[in-house]
């Protein structure tokens, strides 16, 4: 079994919002096709103010990728600013929740895993030069490109410096699927620009 899956941008697919008020592209689901889904993995564009989708038995991560942030109100939560390129909410799929455009159109990336799939941490990483990440294993990790470009590659078990696979190259808006037997990552970027990074560790149902 290959150790992740290279998702590009360019191959995202389009797609109406469940409720018709906005455009998805979707990267990647489980399973590929059919209404229902065990998890899936999309980056939205908000034009406008409006109700976001509800999606009863799920557990929903939202986070800014680009533009001036939104506030998101989800009835009984409360209120979350997200403001900040890689600011991220929780919240349940079946919540009646509502995005405010703070200063025009932004995009979001939105993971919603089906119950009793868990959402398990989200994680911004900066990188500025070569550095080892280790992942929990047993947990499905999705790692976004928020701003820049990577390379990264799997490490063997007892030899860190040492790969056994090729190394993927992500660009900005690009993800990489690190399956959950994957555990020691080397990620390294690959302009004199700084990386962000969005980290989702997930366990399917």
């Amino acid at each position: 079994m290959q150790p992740a899956r290279y998702f590009p941008r360019t191959a995202y697919t389009a797609m109406p919002w469940r409720n018709g008020a906005g455009i998805t592209h979707e990267i990647a689901r489980e399973p590929a096709h059919g209404e229902s889904f065990a998890w899936r993995l999309s980056l939205a564009s908000l034009q406008a103010s409006g109700p976001f989708s509800v999606y009863t038995g799920y557990q929903r991560c939202v986070a800014l990728v680009a533009g001036r942030g939104f506030r998101l109100h989800v009835a009984g939560a409360g209120t979350m600013l997200l403001a900040a390129r890689g600011e991220h909410a929780l919240f349940a799929g079946a919540a009646d929740a509502r995005c405010e455009l703070l200063d025009g159109p932004c995009t979001d990336l939105s993971l919603m895993v089906h119950e009793p799939g868990t959402i398990d941490g989200v994680t911004r990483l900066l990188i500025s030069s070569a550095q080892s990440v280790e992942f929990s294993a047993g947990k499905e990790q999705v790692l976004f490109v928020l701003h820049g470009s990577i390379s990264c590659r799997p490490l063997g078990p007892h030899i860190p410096d040492a790969s056994y696979a090729a190394a993927f190259t992500l660009n900005v808006n690009d993800t990489l699927l690190m399956h959950a037997n994957a555990h020691s990552w080397s990620i390294d970027r690959t302009s004199n620009e700084a990386a962000e990074l969005l980290v989702i560790g997930f366990a399917a149902p």
